[in-house]
C-alpha cells in the first residue's frame, strides 16, 4: 500500500526543515506517532537509527528504521530494519517566497492474505494521522517566532514596576 500526502507551508523550506530534521523531533506533532532516536547514533543525519511507533486505532505497530537518504533542507528517507515492512519519505520543495511544499510518501506491505486484509483496514487511519502530522508542521512552521519573556523592569528600591 501506498500514501502521499502533501501540504503547502506559508513558512521558508529552512524553517520547515529545522522542525523534521531529526525525526525525534516529530513526536509530540501528532499524538498516533511517537519517534526515539537509537542511543548509538545520536544527532540524526544518514545511516541515524530510530525506533518508530505508530498507534492505528488501539493497537501500536513498531519498527526500528535506519535513515537512508538525507539531503539537508531537502528531504530525509527511513526504512524498516525490524517489525512491519515499510518506506517513509519527507520532501521539502520551495513553492514561491517564503513558502514550501511539504510531501509525505509512506509504503508498506504484511506478508499473505491476512496481511493484506490487515493493510486495507489501515490505510485509512494511518492516511488520517499522516494528515494530521503534515497539518501539525504547518501550524508550527507558520507559528510566529516566540520572543522571550523579559522580566519586569523593577525600581531603584527593588519593587516592579
Amino acid at each position: 500500500m501506498r500514501i502521499e500526502e502533501s501540504i503547502y507551508v506559508d513558512a521558508p523550506t529552512d524553517r520547515v526543515w529545522a522542525l523534521i530534521k531529526d525525526p525525534a523531533a516529530l513526536t509530540g506533532l501528532e499524538e498516533g506517532l511517537a519517534i526515539e532516536a537509537d542511543a548509538e547514533t545520536p544527532g540524526g543525519g544518514l545511516r541515524a537509527h530510530y525506533r518508530i511507533l505508530v498507534r492505528v486505532g488501539p493497537t501500536p505497530i513498531g519498527a526500528d528504521v535506519e535513515i537512508v537518504e538525507f539531503t539537508p533542507g531537502r528531504e530525509l528517507a527511513w526504512t524498516s530494519l525490524t517489525g512491519v515492512d515499510h518506506r517513509f519519505r519527507l520532501r521539502l520543495r520551495e513553492a514561491g517566497a517564503k513558502r514550501t511544499r511539504l510531501v509525505l510518501r509512506f509504503g508498506y506491505s504484511s506478508a499473505g492474505p491476512l496481511g493484506l486484509l490487515a493493510d486495507l483496514v489501515s490505510y485509512g487511519r494511518l492516511r488520517a494521522t499522516f494528515r494530521r502530522l503534515l497539518a501539525a508542521v504547518k501550524l508550527e512552521a507558520e507559528r510566529p517566532p516566540r520572543r522571550p519573556r523579559r522580566a519586569p523592569a523593577r525600581s531603584s528600591n527593588g519593587t516592579r514596576q
